[in-house]
């Protein structure tokens, strides 16, 4: 992207950044926290050992 090649962004620029990354902060603090245990898990760990797999793509990357 060009404009991150500036080597200074304008008031108004800074300014609706500093919005965006405020209202991306206040969203964050009010998602729910993930809670996984451990007998989810292992069932999750033991259905992927049961499949095997697969790379539709074909990239040897994907098979990681």
């Amino acid at each position: 992207m060009e404009w991150l090649e500036f080597n200074r962004w304008s008031q108004e620029v800074q300014k609706r950044l500093a919005a965006q990354a405020a209202r991306l902060h206040e969203v964050s603090q009010h998602l729910p926290t993930p809670h996984v245990t451990a007998a989810q898990a292992y069932h999750l760990q033991s259905m992927l050992r049961r499949h095997s797999p697969t790379n539709p793509w074909g990239h040897p990357s994907a098979e990681c």
